[in-house]
């Protein structure tokens, strides 16, 4: 639910970074949505590896993801918030664990539907100054992903909703739906898509509507990727992020099983 909202809120982590920067280390990186927070239903190929740095005005992360199952994906990673003190926020770590499956996808590649679920906060889907734990924080959603125009535009539509059993460290359970749609037109801009989208939380864990324009090149092992956004009402902080998504080939020893070749990988 790797690339993100309202930074900042305070996300605190204990002991648990150090199992998460582990993890990272051993398996050689689960993928990411990059710096966006829309997803669509595409995985990498059985055995490949993916690493996603992103950095922005408020954070900085590492997503890392390995494909150990034919259509399934495992993601771990790391949000690094600076510290801002003129809007309250104190520099800290916060982690990320999910998986994502495939579970449909047409011939042309270019839609289909997946799910994915996981543990740590997704900022995007939080409001300024909200304190979570990470593993106290639990999230799912689909991702549909609508070919328009034999692929010069697809729309990807994200349901979903998570629950913070921490409060604010208050002992308190608060659910919300989450909803995010986003749109990348091609065919303008060589080698490139112009992706724009919104997102936010309705319900106990209400966050914001936001919106978020940026500019994708994409090539076969590399994709980079630069936006902007703020919330609706203005009163987030707006941001300037950059980002890049790496493929490696198929790596057997990430191959939980007999490695499944992908003729166009």
């Amino acid at each position: 639910m790797n690339d993100m909202g309202d930074f900042r809120s305070r996300i605190r982590v204990g002991p648990v970074w150090g199992l998460l920067l582990a993890l990272v280390v051993a398996t050689g990186g689960p993928a990411g949505a990059q710096q966006f927070n829309g997803d669509n239903q595409w995985v990498a190929p059985h055995g490949v590896a993916t690493f996603a740095p992103t950095v922005g005005q408020e954070y900085s992360m590492f997503i890392a993801v390995a494909a150990l199952l034919p259509e399934t994906e495992f993601n771990i990673g790391v949000t690094h918030f600076f510290d801002k003190p003129l809007d309250l926020t104190e520099g800290h770590y916060s982690g990320i664990f999910y998986v994502k499956r495939r579970l449909s996808e047409n011939e042309a590649g270019n839609g289909g539907w997946a799910v994915m679920g996981g543990t740590g906060v997704n900022p995007s889907y939080l409001q300024e100054g909200e304190v979570t734990d990470t593993f106290q924080s639990w999230w799912a959603n689909a991702v549909y992903t609508i070919p328009f125009r034999d692929g010069a535009v697809t729309w990807d539509l994200l349901p979903g909703f998570l629950v913070n059993l921490d409060k604010d460290q208050s002992g308190e359970t608060a659910w919300g739906m989450t909803y995010s749609t986003r749109v990348a037109v091609y065919k303008i801009i060589p080698h490139s898509a112009i992706v724009g989208e919104v997102f936010g939380t309705t319900g106990e864990a209400y966050a914001e509507p936001t919106w978020r324009l940026g500019v994708r090149w994409e090539s076969r092992r590399v994709v980079i990727a630069a936006t902007y956004g703020d919330s609706f009402s203005g009163a987030g902080s707006p941001r300037f992020e950059i980002g890049a998504i790496f493929f490696t080939n198929q790596l057997k020893f990430l191959c939980l099983g007999k490695c499944q070749k992908d003729p166009d990988w």
